[in-house]
């Protein structure tokens, strides 16, 4: 019978003789060179090698007794698990059962027989920059999307900078299905242009629930499910149906594998998921035009799992304090400051704009009030309130960050205590040490722990002995779930009301609820719990049904100016990149002039045709194209160059991306729909990326969205 190029196999049913056969999809994987090699000579190959065919040749030649097979030179956790894994299909179904292909970032992508010499090159060390003009003279996103295209069923186990190499999406045939391993920071890389695409985000939280080190934990799962497809060959098909059912297989979970499973049989188990499973269509219509989404985060609410103790209490937005105002009387038209400025006295804060703040409270750090003589006169002088205009409620801490690098804090518990009393802080936090990075290695994070719950236990002792009217707020460093809930456990034993987890600003998700999860057990219905530097709109409800009563974040403020892509924010979620149009005076514009690139002149002319232009847009007497062409006349000769010199390609790279961001802005023009004090009185001078006026603004815009979006989310919930 002439099927397609499809393979069945026996399933091993005794149904009809149509039912006894299963599509048996055809399987690749992509993984990644690996620095462990099975050689390591002296003279092993550079970039610089690889950068010269003649070179080389010749010094291939000189390692001619280390040439071995692709497969069989990388030696890292992850390469050879993933080895054994495919080891195991080959056994059961037949040597052809699975190909590989591995992404070398000397070689580009090479078959696992190709025979290679000993090198030492790795995408990990480069830039992005370096990243992307390497990739392009590998051909490596050719080769991957030529490579692919004969399987059905594909597995990438790739790092961040490997993925950004791929310049995903790439052209597949209908019916393939791809399962990503990666993190969360690859994300921005994962593009998908076919519906079964999903990404199954990694940490150390699977890591150290899998019992296997995160550096070869990708190899170490698929070996899992290569294990679990050998005692029943009808995996493969199921998986290549719905991907998602991948995650279920590795963690042993029972799924009806004899039948075939339905989208709507894939629902929410009754606990937290291990694995963040991500929908790659899903979350790119839910990005489009810009930056992350702030959809679902992939962790439901259990139904048994009841609200916190402290749920009454409710959860509050804190925004963090970095003297961030603006110029009231600012002119956009000739980007001129008032004359005489004082840029404390006469500008301005976002609760000062907005008819009504944009946060439920200010966290002021130590370390703004150390920073500047001026400022702590001023602070001393006002107290904190008057200081930053704000009859709200303001919390103080000591910074932990600005002295992350010494051995002990800087400060003494009366010091402190004394401080939050004479400035008037409506909440003071203890003096904690952060336990991040370095420091959360065993032998330093014992210490730091110990001393920052032996603060704690000082400044609630000290507190009670005064007649201080803040709130003492005792501050929890940990590196496990256990450390965190040990500590609240104990603070909560100390008296504390009130409580903050410090040094999750970076973590994922999934290890802060994780966390939560273990001091969930000990909230009494009077302890409140905060969150240092996580505010994540996605997890607001799981954060608050775990017991968070706040969180403070400055994301939204500061992705105005430091994203790259996604400045400005809506109700809807989508966000939108900002039109570059930095001012003549510039560090960029100066380096351009000085490198001949183009003149002053030249610069001034296009930067105030692009202003021009995208006003008469906004006022409807200029069309897209035009206005396109005119703010990409300048972007094209924006691109910074390196030793005097600049990139041809590159400089045109970076203008047709920004082209397609800014066509998708001018399309939806979103300051249009936009009712807030920011967008009504800017206009589109909102989005344009142009100094501190302009981007701070912005920001103001976003952490008004930010807020109007929480509290929807409370509403919903409520």
């Amino acid at each position: 019978m002439q099927t397609d190029p499809k393979r069945y196999v026996n399933s091993g049913s005794f149904t009809s003789p149509l039912e006894n056969f299963m599509f048996d999809p055809r399987i690749l994987v992509v993984t990644s060179c690996t620095g462990e090699k099975r050689f390591k000579p002296e003279n092993q190959l550079q970039l610089d090698d690889f950068k010269n065919p003649e070179l080389l040749q010749s010094r291939s030649a000189e390692l001619a007794e280390y040439i071995c097979p692709a497969g069989q030179m990388y030696t890292g956790a992850q390469h050879l698990r993933l080895m054994e894994g495919i080891s195991i299909l080959r056994q059961a179904r037949g040597a052809e059962a699975v190909d590989l292909i591995i992404l070398s970032a000397a070689y580009g992508l090479i078959g696992e027989e190709e025979k290679i010499v000993p090198y030492e090159v790795t995408f990990n060390t480069m830039t992005s920059e370096e990243v992307d003009r390497w990739a392009t003279t590998l051909n490596i996103h050719l080769d991957f999307e030529k490579k692919t295209q004969e399987y059905d069923l594909i597995f990438v186990l790739l790092g961040e900078q490997y993925l950004r190499s791929l310049k995903l999406p790439v052209n597949h045939r209908d019916g393939q299905s791809t399962i990503f391993l990666t993190s969360t920071g690859s994300l921005k890389y994962l593009k998908a242009s076919q519906t079964k695409n999903i990404a199954l985000i990694l940490s150390n939280i699977q890591a150290k629930h899998y019992g296997y080190g995160l550096v070869g934990l990708k190899g170490f799962l698929f070996k899992k499910f290569a294990e679990a497809v050998v005692r029943d060959l009808t995996i493969l098909t199921k998986v290549y149906e719905h991907p998602k059912l991948f995650s279920q297989i590795i963690d042993n979970r029972a799924i009806q594998l004899n039948i075939l499973i339905k989208d709507d049989d894939l629902v929410a188990t009754p606990t937290i998921e291990l694995i963040r499973v991500i929908d790659l269509k899903q979350y790119q219509n839910n990005s489009i035009g810009s930056g992350r989404s702030e959809t679902a985060t992939g962790i439901s609410i259990p139904d048994d799992l009841q609200p916190s103790a402290n749920y009454a209490l409710g959860i509050q937005y804190f925004i963090p304090e970095w003297d961030d105002r603006v110029d009231p009387r600012y002119n956009f038209i000739d980007d001129k400051n008032a004359v005489n400025r004082d840029t404390y006295d006469d500008d301005v804060y976002a609760h000062q704009i907005y008819d009504r703040p944009n946060y439920n409270g200010i966290l002021l750090s130590r370390v703004v009030f150390d920073k500047s003589k001026k400022k702590s006169k001023i602070l001393l002088e006002k107290g904190v309130h008057d200081y930053i205009r704000y009859s709200g409620q303001i919390m103080g801490d000591c910074g932990a960050f600005s002295y992350i690098q010494e051995d002990k804090p800087p400060y003494q518990t009366k010091e402190i205590i004394d401080y939050y009393h004479q400035v008037g802080f409506d909440y003071g936090v203890s003096i904690d040490h952060l336990i991040v990075g370095g420091f959360a290695k065993p032998g330093i994070r014992e210490e730091r722990y110990a001393l920052t719950i032996k603060n704690a236990e000082e400044f609630i002792q000290e507190h009670s002995k005064g007649e201080y009217k803040f709130t003492p707020i005792g501050a929890v460093q940990g590196w496990s779930p256990e450390s965190y809930a040990t500590a609240v456990k104990s603070y909560i034993e100390m008296g504390y009301k009130y409580i903050a987890l410090g040094g999750i600003a970076r973590a994922p998700t999934a290890e802060i609820v994780e966390i939560l999860q273990a001091v969930y057990h000990h909230l009494t219905p009077t302890t409140k719990i905060h969150l240092f530097g996580v505010g994540r709109l996605n997890a607001v409800p799981i954060f608050r049904h775990l017991g968070v009563n706040s969180f403070d974040s400055a994301s939204p403020l500061r992705k105005a100016w430091l994203d790259p892509t996604a400045n400005y924010h809506t109700m809807s979620g989508k966000t939108y990149a900002a039109v570059r149009i930095p001012k003549s005076g510039s560090l960029r514009i100066n380096n351009i002039v000085k490198a001949g690139i183009a003149s002053l002149e030249t610069l001034k002319q296009l930067e105030e045709k692009a202003l021009a232009s995208l006003r008469r847009f906004d006022e409807g007497r200029l069309a897209i194209d035009e206005t396109l062409d005119a703010l990409t006349a300048y972007d094209l000769l924006l691109e910074l160059p390196r030793a005097g010199k600049v990139d041809a390609i590159q400089a045109t790279k970076r203008m047709n991306k920004h082209a397609q961001m800014y066509r998708v802005l001018l399309e939806d023009r979103p300051w249009k729909d936009c009712g807030c004090k920011v967008c009504v009185d800017l206009g589109v001078e909102v989005v344009i990326f142009r100094g501190n006026d302009r981007n701070r603004r912005r920001g103001f815009h976003n952490t008004y969205v930010f807020n109007q979006r929480f509290k929807g989310l409370l509403n919903n919930a409520d």
